[in-house]
C-alpha cells in the first residue's frame, strides 16, 4: 500500500460512538479504539458532529505520523488471526476410516470432518450449558431446602404463642 494520507483515510477503521453523560457535558464521543482509548477522538453535540470531529482528528494525526515517518497501522479485524485452516495429524487408520465415511456420504473428506467437528462442537457447548444449568438447579434446591428448614424452625410455636401473636387480629369473644 502506498504511504499516502488519502489511502489511510479510506481504510475501514472500527469506530466507536459513546454517549457522554449529561453531568459531563452531554453529546457524543467518537473514537478509533485501535489507537487507544483516547488516541484519536472527536466529540460533538450529535453523533454526526462527533464523527466529523473524529475525521478531522484522524486526518491531522495521520498527517503527523506520515511527516514523522511513523507507521500507521492498518485496520484490525477479528478474523485476522484465523485463516480457516490448520494442520492436523492423526493415525493412518483414522484417516482411512474417515475417508471411507466421507465417500459413503458423498462429500469430500474436508467437508465430512468439518461437519463432524461442528456437530461435536455444538454437543460440547450444549453439554457445558447443561452442566451450568444442573449446578444452578442444585444450588436452588439447596437454598429451597434451607428456606424450608428455616421456615419450620421460625414458626414452631405453641398454641399459646400463636394465639398471643394473633390476639390483636382475632379478638376473643367475651
Amino acid at each position: 500500500m502506498r504511504k499516502d494520507l488519502n489511502n489511510y483515510l479510506a481504510l475501514p477503521y472500527k469506530i466507536e460512538i459513546i454517549p457522554i453523560a449529561e453531568d459531563e457535558g452531554g453529546g457524543y464521543l467518537a473514537r478509533l479504539p485501535q489507537f487507544g482509548v483516547l488516541g484519536i477522538v472527536g466529540d460533538g453535540e450529535t453523533k454526526e458532529e462527533a464523527l466529523a470531529d473524529l475525521a478531522k482528528s484522524q486526518k491531522e494525526r495521520f498527517q503527523k505520523y506520515l511527516e514523522e515517518g511513523l507507521e500507521i497501522p492498518i485496520p484490525e479485524t477479528e478474523l485476522d488471526e484465523y485463516r480457516g485452516q490448520f494442520l492436523l495429524r492423526f493415525p493412518k487408520y483414522l484417516h482411512r476410516e474417515l475417508s471411507k465415511a466421507a465417500k459413503e456420504n458423498g462429500v469430500s473428506l474436508n467437508q465430512y470432518i468439518c461437519s463432524l467437528l461442528a456437530m461435536n462442537f455444538q454437543s460440547d457447548r450444549l453439554a457445558a450449558t447443561i452442566t451450568v444449568m444442573h449446578e444452578e438447579i442444585q444450588t436452588l434446591n439447596q437454598n429451597i431446602g434451607t428456606l424450608k428448614y428455616q421456615f419450620k424452625e421460625s414458626y414452631r410455636f405453641s398454641k399459646y404463642d400463636i394465639s398471643a401473636i394473633h390476639a390483636d387480629e382475632y379478638p376473643q369473644a367475651a
